[in-house]
């Protein structure tokens, strides 16, 4: 097939913009192609972890009815493989449930001390750190677990620390102190808050002291 003398020239431009631009349009082309192609896999291998990591949470849960004693391999192995899971510091705290009940709390607390490392959120760091700070109190470790309580992060906790803190105040001797920090807890606990009736008693108690 012959080609006029302006589709010849027409041919040409192609041919010299294509010898400019043709290479780097297409390694960009390749190059969003294989980004897209790196994004999805990424997606799917996410979803994929997640879902293990959701399974093994599940026996997690079953075990800690049924056999209390398999919970802290089900969380280790949880920590170790899908340590960035969502289910991951839950399944830590699984575990420290299960140990405290086995009478282990030093198991306890590095399973606690783990969640509050790697949780993202931090009312899972403020649960962590509230039964953390429990082992702490049983251990007569009250400025240990005073330290632990002082590093709250969520606003929604702000009472039930303030209870912990009157609680550790009160074994350390410090009877004004535990009052101030249950009138604290008091005054931001909702009026129908179930431990609000604790807290009164508590509070009744150093009354007589």
């Amino acid at each position: 097939m012959a080609f006029d003398l302006q589709e010849q020239e027409q041919i040409a431009e192609f041919k010299a913009w294509w010898n400019d631009w043709g290479k780097w349009l297409t390694g960009a082309v390749i190059a969003g192609l294989v980004a897209w192609g790196a994004w999805f896999a990424w997606g799917h291998y996410q979803t994929s972890q997640a879902h293990k990591a959701g399974e093994l949470y599940g026996l997690a849960e079953t075990q800690l009815q049924a056999e209390p004693g398999k919970v802290a391999a089900t969380a280790k192995t949880i920590e170790q493989q899908y340590g960035s899971s969502a289910q991951a510091p839950r399944a830590a705290l699984l575990a420290a449930k299960a140990e405290v009940n086995a009478s282990n709390p030093a198991a306890a607390e590095t399973q606690l001390k783990w969640a509050v490392a790697n949780a993202k959120e931090a009312s899972l760091r403020d649960v962590a750190r509230l039964r953390l700070a429990a082992l702490q109190l049983d251990a007569g470790q009250y400025d240990v677990a005073l330290a632990t309580l002082q590093a709250r992060e969520d606003d929604a906790f702000t009472a039930l620390f303030a209870e912990a803190r009157g609680d550790v105040l009160v074994e350390k001797g410090d009877t004004a102190g535990a009052r101030d920090a249950y009138r604290d807890a008091q005054s931001k606990l909702p009026k129908d808050a179930p431990n609000l009736k604790f807290v009164e008693i508590k509070l009744e108690a150093l009354g007589k002291v």
